[in-house]
C-alpha cells in the first residue's frame, strides 16, 4: 500500500480526534484563551515543519508561555500531542507532517464551529 493510501485511510480518524481534542478543551469547565490566529500559526508551521517533533516543540513552547499570551495551555497542548500519535504511528516522516497538517485544519474548523455554538446570539468575534 502507498504512504497517501495509508494516510487517506486515517483521515477519518484525524478529523473524529481533531473535533474531539476541541469539544474536550471547550467543554472542559477552565478558561479557553485559543483563538482562531493561534490554529491558522500551528497549521503555517505544519507546513514549514521538516519533522513532527519541530510541531511537537512549537507547542509545547508555546504553552510553556503561557496561555495569555499564547492561548495554548500545558494540557490542551499535551491533548492535541498525544492524542494525535496513535493515529500517526507507522507512518513515515512525511506521512507525520502531512497527518499533523491535515489534524491542524480540522482543529481549526472544529474550532469555529465550537466558538460559534459557544458565544451568545448576536455577539460578533
Amino acid at each position: 500500500m502507498a504512504a497517501t493510501e495509508k494516510l487517506d485511510l486515517k483521515r477519518k480518524d484525524l478529523v473524529q480526534t481533531a473535533e474531539k481534542v476541541i469539544q474536550t478543551a471547550f467543554s472542559s469547565g477552565r478558561k479557553l484563551d485559543l483563538k482562531k490566529t493561534q490554529l491558522s500559526h500551528l497549521i503555517g508551521i505544519c507546513g514549514e515543519a521538516s519533522c513532527a517533533e519541530e510541531i511537537e516543540n512549537y507547542l509545547r513552547y508555546q504553552a510553556g508561555r503561557g496561555p495569555d499570551k499564547t492561548g495554548w495551555d500545558m494540557a490542551l497542548a499535551k491533548q492535541v500531542i498525544t492524542s494525535l500519535s496513535p493515529i500517526v504511528d507507522g507512518l513515515s516522516d512525511a506521512m507525520k507532517l502531512e497527518a499533523w497538517r491535515l489534524y491542524a485544519v480540522y482543529m481549526t474548523r472544529a474550532f469555529t464551529y465550537e466558538y460559534a455554538c459557544a458565544k451568545p446570539q448576536g455577539q460578533s468575534r
